[in-house]
């Protein structure tokens, strides 16, 4: 089982989305993210996706030269339409467009439609945080992708609906949150599946309803699904998502005949500068964050960290031992490289 660099990663996912037709700087983009995802340990939304993207290519889900649309605007909102694009470029483009008008009016609002799969929400959020802004995302799957049962049921209903936030600190770590609203993403499920490991308890039931650690409950027919994290609050959560990101943002809701699982999005973008100096922010940030670490540790516990910091962790001890993908996953994308012609390592 390969342990990889992080360097050869990028260039291999950079190669396979040029050889599929994506412009160069958005193909380095689209390598870019994936590989910083599983540096940060969430191999789910990494290069495990490399043949996933190429299949939709190839099916024609996606454009790979697909120009996001704005459908509609105001100062501080805008819909827009994705054009079936990849969705790493799709989110940055209408990140960067919350950013802009969040900027100019303190506050934005901005809803798509038809993205392709965007991956790690992070990326995304901590754009925003960058520019001393911050930012909340709700990704649903256009009422497709229904992987989760409501509280109390045991068919999907309801994609994982993932939200993420993101605001700046001072000396420490942006904070950062990038959750499912299931107790674990389906591609946790799939890397399970793909080392043939079982999946911890309470992460899915099978099509009878019963507790399961077999991955493959969740793929077979009839399926099982995936639970809502902390049961009925995480379905409540998920239910916020589909609401803001299906019907206000127009990408579509679940329901019985869902079109295509794209991704839809909606965006919150609240410019810092417009209640306080965004110094004044980082440093009450830092105080905050200063307080919760100088709590008594918990049996068991080394150390208390904040949303996103042990991910920095992560990718400081990736980027030096490498980044390990397991067989099957490693094999379904020099495959699909090759399919191309593009080389794979040496």
């Amino acid at each position: 089982m390969p342990t990889v660099r992080a360097a050869e990663l990028q260039r291999l996912g950079q190669d396979v989305f040029r050889a599929i037709g994506v412009p160069e700087e958005d193909a380095a983009w689209m390598a870019q993210v994936l590989v910083r995802a599983n540096l940060q340990g969430h191999d789910s939304h990494g290069v495990i996706r490399i043949p996933q993207y190429v299949e939709e290519w190839r099916t024609g889900k996606l454009n790979p030269k697909a120009k996001p649309r704005i459908l509609s605007e105001s100062p501080t909102t805008a819909l827009m339409d994705g054009e079936a694009g990849f969705g790493q470029i799709v989110a940055r483009e209408a990140m960067t467009l919350a950013i802009r008008k969040a900027g100019g009016a303190g506050v934005a609002a901005v809803g798509v439609k038809r993205s392709g799969h965007i991956g790690r929400l992070a990326d995304y959020v901590e754009m925003a945080s960058a520019q001393d802004m911050i930012a909340l995302l709700f990704v649903n799957a256009s009422g497709a992708g229904q992987w989760m049962a409501p509280w109390g049921g045991r068919e999907a209903r309801l994609s994982t609906n993932p939200l993420a936030f993101a605001c700046p600190a001072g000396a420490t770590p942006p904070i950062l949150l990038d959750i499912a609203t299931t107790t674990a993403p389906e591609g946790k499920v799939r890397v399970k599946r793909n080392r043939r490991e079982p999946v911890p308890l309470g992460w899915i039931i099978d099509a009878q309803g019963e507790p399961t650690t077999d991955p493959e409950a969740l793929y077979r027919t009839p399926r099982g699904t995936l639970l809502p994290m902390a049961g009925h609050k995480g379905y409540a959560l998920a239910l916020m998502v589909e609401i803001l990101a299906g019907i206000l943002g127009r990408a579509g809701h679940v329901c019985e005949h869902p079109g295509l699982d794209y991704n839809g999005l909606f965006i919150i973008a609240l410019d810092i500068a417009r209640f306080l100096p965004p110094s004044v922010f980082r440093a009450e940030v830092d105080d905050l964050t200063r307080y919760l670490k100088s709590s008594a540790l918990a049996p068991g516990s080394s150390r208390i960290l904040t949303p996103g910091e042990a991910e920095v962790l992560t990718e400081r001890e990736r980027a030096a031992t490498g980044i390990f993908i397991e067989e099957e996953t490693w094999t379904q994308i020099v495959t699909a490289a090759h399919q191309l012609g593009v080389a794979g390592p040496a």
